[in-house]
C-alpha cells in the first residue's frame, strides 16, 4: 500500500527491479512507486543502459500517478535544494536520536567548587582590615604618647 504522496514530495527509496522502460523504487514507508527511464539522467551511460542498481539509495520527486496508481517518480527534477534540505533533514534525525540516548539529568556539584582566585581575595581583604587596624592603634597610641611629654 502506498501511502497518501503529493506531487512535488520528496522521498528516499531504494530500488527494487530494473526494467527496459524504468525501475520500480520501494518506501520503507511502505508501497512502491515507478522511475520511468525519461526521468533518470543518464549524462555518462550508453543509449538503453541507466546507471542504477538493485538496492540502490535514491533521493526521487513524486511527479504524478501513472496508470496503476503508483507514484510517478523522477531524478531529473530533484534540485540541489532538495538535496539539502533532505541532508539537513537527516541531521536533525541523526541529533534528535542523539539526544534522546543521553541521559536527561546530569548531577550537579552540591557546593560550588572554591577556586583558589576565591581563597585568596578573602585573605587579602582579611590582611587589609587587620593592617588597618593596626595602623589606627598605632596612631591613637602616638597621639597619646605625645599627649602626655
Amino acid at each position: 500500500m502506498t501511502p497518501k504522496l503529493k506531487v512535488g514530495d520528496l522521498l528516499v527509496g531504494k530500488v527494487l527491479e530494473i526494467q527496459p522502460n524504468g525501475a520500480l523504487v520501494g518506501f520503507p514507508e511502505g508501497g512502491v512507486g515507478f522511475l520511468h527511464a525519461s526521468e533518470i539522467p543518464d549524462e555518462d551511460a550508453l543509449p538503453g543502459e541507466r546507471n542504477l542498481v538493485v538496492d540502490q539509495e535514491l533521493l526521487v520527486k513524486v511527479i504524478g500517478s501513472d496508470r496503476l496508481e503508483r507514484p510517478a517518480l523522477s531524478l531529473r527534477r530533484v534540485t540541489d535544494q532538495d538535496r539539502e534540505a533532505i541532508a539537513y533533514h537527516r541531521e536533525a534525525i541523526e541529533f534528535r536520536s542523539a539526544l534522546s540516548t543521553r541521559s536527561a539529568a546530569t548531577p550537579l556539584p552540591e557546593q560550588p567548587e572554591e577556586r583558589i582566585e576565591w581563597r585568596l581575595k578573602t585573605w587579602l581583604q582579611g590582611t587589609e582590615t587587620a593592617l588597618g587596624r593596626l595602623k589606627r592603634r598605632r596612631g591613637t597610641r602616638t597621639s597619646q604618647r605625645l599627649e602626655l611629654d
